[in-house]
């Protein structure tokens, strides 16, 4: 039987699943994580594993694609190395960023936009072929309204005190016990000597006092989303849709915080356009299967 392979191979691990070419699923497996900033040698070997148990077990020869949504292949300029190294595999090996393989997961075969929003943020889009990004510059330059914003924000709040000589509020005293600081240069320490994915835990602070009723959390979520909404007009804007569009959302913060989530939606649905969200996703690596149903098998039939 032919199928293709859809993979989705981050920082922590690598799924991979056949699909039939109708999309029914045929065998899955998992691996170690594939992202080559992390070791590229290690990433390479797990990702290759991925594809080699899959192979064993329903045939190379039958395999008519295998689509790989990668982290990090942007950033790490890995592409052409990759194509180069997995070339000597019968089947179409394609490398897409991790984001598109979210975009066509949730969004599939329609023309719409992905909002990501869990360590960082990126926002990215699809119509009459025509594709567009916004934002997704990094924890510096951008990553507005995601996990590591929110606690950028918390400890934006706490300086401000400490500046104004005002007295520390709730969440400041709670950001400053959790992290077991005796003064405020403890914690701008901990800021510039940890990597943006312990930053962006802190927000974990901000959801678990705003779920207290603590009024400044709520706020800081409450711009989170405003932020959100707002990044993602400004894509619709750019890609041109005029009368409706489908948004996919996915990321820890606006799938798991109803605060930031409930503003995001609020300031959205005011857009003149309709509007139809999508979240539920079972598996990222279905976004391999719609990707070579509309950018390979499509390609080959014409």
């Amino acid at each position: 039987m032919e199928y293709m392979i859809g993979m989705d191979s981050g920082g922590t691990k690598t799924e991979a699943i056949a699909y039939t070419l109708k999309g029914k699923e045929l065998a899955r497996c998992q691996t170690g994580f594939g992202n080559l900033l992390m070791d590229k040698e290690k990433g390479l070997s797990n990702i290759e594993e991925a594809i080699t148990i899959l192979f064993d077990r329903l045939g190379e020869r039958n395999c008519q694609s295998v689509v790989i949504g990668l982290a990090g292949l942007d950033s790490g300029n890995f592409k052409k190395e990759l194509d180069t190294y997995f070339s000597r595999y019968q089947p179409l090996i394609v490398f897409i960023n991790d984001a598109w393989l979210s975009y066509y997961a949730l969004v599939k075969e329609k023309d719409g936009c992905l909002v990501i929003s869990g360590t960082g943020s990126i926002f990215i889009g699809k119509y009459h072929e025509e594709t567009a990004r916004v934002g997704g510059w990094g924890n510096i330059l951008g990553d507005e309204g995601s996990g590591y914003w929110i606690a950028k924000r918390m400890i934006h709040h706490l300086l401000l005190q400490e500046d104004t000589n005002k007295n520390y509020c709730y969440l400041s005293k709670k950001l400053i016990n959790t992290l077991q600081a005796k003064t405020v240069f403890d914690v701008v320490h901990y800021f510039y000597t940890h990597e943006k994915d312990e930053i962006a835990e802190l927000a974990k602070i901000v959801a678990e006092s705003a779920n207290l009723g603590d009024e400044v959390s709520i706020e800081i979520l409450k711009e989170a989303g405003y932020v959100l909404a707002k990044q993602a007009k400004l894509l619709i804007s750019k890609l041109g849709f005029n009368k409706e569009v489908t948004i996919g959302i996915t990321g820890s913060v606006l799938k798991k915080n109803s605060i930031v989530y409930h503003a995001f939606f609020e300031n959205l649905v005011q857009h003149p356009l309709k509007i139809t969200f999508i979240k539920d996703l079972e598996s990222n690596t279905i976004g391999g299967y719609y990707y070579y149903k509309n950018n390979i098998l499509r390609n080959e039939e014409c």
